[in-house]
């Protein structure tokens, strides 16, 4: 049996995987749990760590039994004041640890506070932390192959070879000359090659991958085959445009009968917020964000007004979103900035889709947030990758390459 002690830092990163090896009992220090409640009630902190921590919270108080809570009181300091070191809570967290140690020879200190495990290493012989893992699943992977490889690859179409989800994507690179030579679609029964979709419509005219960018590739391909499409990236990575380009290449074809735009017209983080706008609804929205988009990409306000007025178009903002139908519309529905959703609006979306409708999502969650109530597990974007990933009807891809501008994609690295 393994003791190991952790502090505030190492308990919030396993949090979900707390409890689940048996072969462990787990220490902590009092200092922890109202550190924990401190972070909760944080009006400083953002919404995930503060999630985090709720939930850490009720999770230890259903396992009780499972863990150790160690009181501290004031004389445990003496080794850390004896060496003239600040006492600070972690410091707090390590005197427990070391009085505890007293006890459990073997005791395991675990921190990924660099400073607090420098100092823990002088008291313990063994001081680990926890390796974060990172979801970075971005809808494909590239593999190096070589010519010998390669030929075995495709003698073998029915053999998921890379363990790829369902509708999950892979990029072939020759291993000699470091160039991608392919793009293929894993279908849970076979790969299929790509159909490099050119959208048109008397909108937005002929829209193409730019050239070498397999990922707009990609997003093309799937919005073609999956009904539920979800793609982020950097802002000038094409998402906004490479969606509408999609939408109304089916609207002009008869494909679809409408495009109706769910919106949350959330104020950019750290903007002034300009107070309300005068106007109907559809006036209000054309004055916010998500009429900003629009008349960008169609390049007039008065063509969308049109497209409004003849219910081509149809604005849907959140707040209005409850007992919406889909169901019969044959539309193309578009979330748009869907980074600025939480999980149950996003569940309230994908719920108002009909049989007969596709959904198209986009968004950056990486760094256009602009609400905090947004942020980390709470992200609606992230849930639905989650979720979704891996079904017989989800695409998702993921943008790199910013084709706006060299200030843009410069700007980037601010």
């Amino acid at each position: 049996m393994k003791h190991k002690f952790y502090d505030t830092s190492s308990l919030l990163l396993i949090a979900e995987e707390l409890f689940i090896n048996p072969e462990e009992t787990i220490h902590i220090s009092s200092i922890t749990l109202n550190e924990l409640e401190n972070i909760k009630t944080s009006l400083n902190k953002d919404f995930e760590i503060k999630y985090k921590a709720s939930q850490l919270l009720k999770k230890l108080n259903r396992n009780q039994d499972k863990y150790v809570c160690h009181i501290f009181i004031n004389d445990m300091l003496n080794p850390i004041v004896h060496m003239g070191l600040t006492v600070t809570d972690d410091m707090r967290i390590l005197a427990t640890a070391i009085k505890y140690k007293e006890q459990q020879e073997n005791l395991i200190f675990i921190t990924n506070d660099l400073c607090l495990k420098s100092i823990a290493k002088l008291f313990f012989d063994q001081v680990e932390s926890i390796i974060e893992q990172k979801d970075n699943y971005c809808g494909y992977i590239e593999k190096e192959l070589t010519e010998e490889e390669m030929a075995e690859f495709y003698s073998n179409p029915y053999h998921n070879l890379f363990n790829l989800l369902v509708n999950q994507y892979l990029v072939i690179i020759n291993s000699q000359t470091k160039e991608p030579v392919d793009v293929v679609c894993w279908t849970g029964n076979e790969y299929r090659r790509l159909k490099f979709l050119n959208c048109e419509s008397k909108w937005f005219g002929k829209v193409k991958p730019k050239t070498g960018d397999l990922q707009q590739q990609m997003v093309l391909d799937s919005f073609a085959n999956n009904k539920l499409t979800l793609v982020k990236g950097p802002a000038g990575s094409g998402k906004t445009f490479l969606s509408l380009a999609f939408l109304f290449h089916m609207l002009d074809k008869g494909k679809i009968d409408k495009v109706v735009i769910f919106c949350n017209t959330i104020a950019t983080k750290n903007s002034a917020k300009l107070g309300y706008y005068p106007g109907t609804r559809d006036e209000k929205l054309l004055d916010s964000q998500i009429g900003n988009m629009l008349i960008s990409k169609f390049g007039s306000r008065i063509e969308v007004e049109r497209l409004i007025s003849e219910e081509k178009i149809i604005l849907l903002p959140f707040s209005d979103i409850r007992g919406y139908d889909t169901s019969g519309m044959n539309a193309g529905i578009y979330i748009s900035e869907a980074q600025n959703l939480d999980i149950s609006l996003m569940k309230l979306a994908l719920q108002r889709a009909g049989e007969d409708c596709f959904v198209i999502i986009d968004g950056d969650e990486k760094t256009q947030v602009d609400d905090i109530s947004f942020a980390g597990h709470n992200n609606g974007m992230r849930r639905v990758s989650t979720i979704f990933r891996g079904k017989n009807l989800y695409g998702e891809i993921e943008l790199k390459t910013i084709h706006r501008s060299r200030i843009g994609k410069i700007a980037e690295n601010m």
